[in-house]
């Protein structure tokens, strides 16, 4: 059998590929380092590579690592993570994206006046790729008085006196600023990652080291991802009447009860992060939270400063 460092080794950071080799002696990585060789799946190959990422970074900050740590259930954790007296398991769930390729997407003039809106909302919006200007024109119409009434969570979808689609908008959540912010969605559709990421949020959780602490990354290649990362975690924005609005807001907002982390949901996981990564280059940073309550130790947060 080939070795699958050397098939995909063109996709790769070739520094990292050599450090990577170099743990074939390693007691601790020397599974993760079989388990890259061995593999006949990209996908799956690459799942195990964000591993090695990870593993690399930790290690050069003076971490001893070991891969591929089994559970008393029988299930396994891929990283125990140690250092004098404190030691975290950390379970790494990779975001396939690779069905859905990026593309550069420009915004058309006409879309700016959206962001004229003066309502505090982050907003996908999706178009056909072939509209005319009459066609784009009259989606930015019925997307401009959808969204002077919008509510955080509503979509609306937009057609031509044909019944064909011309594209649509979808109110995803509260922005920091004044005025509409403009996301791009896939003209084909919007591509809401919320429900995988929460999937794979709860296969990491099946995977926890009993009395210990764990810490769940999920990695992908897509900047646009973290907001639905964060809303997998803490639970869907959703206006809410029931509250008073932040001083200089107009509507108040809250979390939906659909987090992982929701109400008293999960104790045993403390601290999960969104990790964007590229494989051919040595970049890789993670946006860790941390739970309120039960809140990690301070010296968990501070070690996972090394991956941000």
């Amino acid at each position: 059998m080939s070795d699958a460092i050397d098939r995909f080794a063109i996709d790769l950071d070739p520094m990292l590929v050599e450090r990577v080799r170099s743990w074939g002696g390693h007691r601790g990585l020397a599974p993760m380092v079989e388990s890259l060789r061995t593999q006949t799946d990209r996908r799956r190959f690459m799942d195990i590579w964000v591993e090695a990422m990870v593993a690399d970074r930790l290690a050069h900050a003076g971490w001893s690592l070991r891969a591929e740590v089994e559970t008393p259930s029988g299930r396994t954790c891929d990283l125990r993570v140690s250092r004098g007296e404190t030691t975290f398991y950390l379970h790494l769930k990779r975001l396939d994206e690779s069905d859905k390729p990026a593309r550069q997407l420009v915004l058309s003039p006409r879309l700016r006046v959206l962001e004229q809106i003066a309502r505090p909302y982050l907003v996908r919006i999706r178009w056909r790729e072939d509209l005319d200007d009459m066609s784009m024109q009259h989606l930015v119409v019925r997307a401009s008085g959808f969204l002077h009434r919008a509510r955080i969570g509503e979509e609306l979808t937009v057609r031509d006196d044909a019944g064909i689609e011309v594209g649509g908008v979808r109110v995803v959540g509260p922005w920091e600023g004044d005025h509409v912010s403009l996301a791009i969605g896939l003209p084909g559709g919007f591509d809401d990652r919320t429900d995988r990421i929460r999937g794979l949020l709860m296969k990491a959780y099946e995977q926890f080291m009993p009395r210990a602490q764990n810490v769940i990354l999920v990695a992908g290649e897509r900047a646009d991802t973290a907001r639905e990362f964060e809303a997998a975690v803490l639970g869907t924005p959703e206006e809410r009447w029931d509250r008073h609005p932040a001083q200089g807001s107009r509507v108040a907002w809250g979390r939906a009860s659909d987090g992982f982390w929701s109400g008293e949901s999960r104790p045993e996981s403390r601290m999960c992060g969104w990790c964007r990564f590229r494989p051919d280059l040595p970049v890789l940073h993670a946006d860790v939270l941390g739970r309120e309550q039960p809140a990690p130790d301070a010296w968990l947060k501070d070690a996972m400063v090394t991956l941000s």
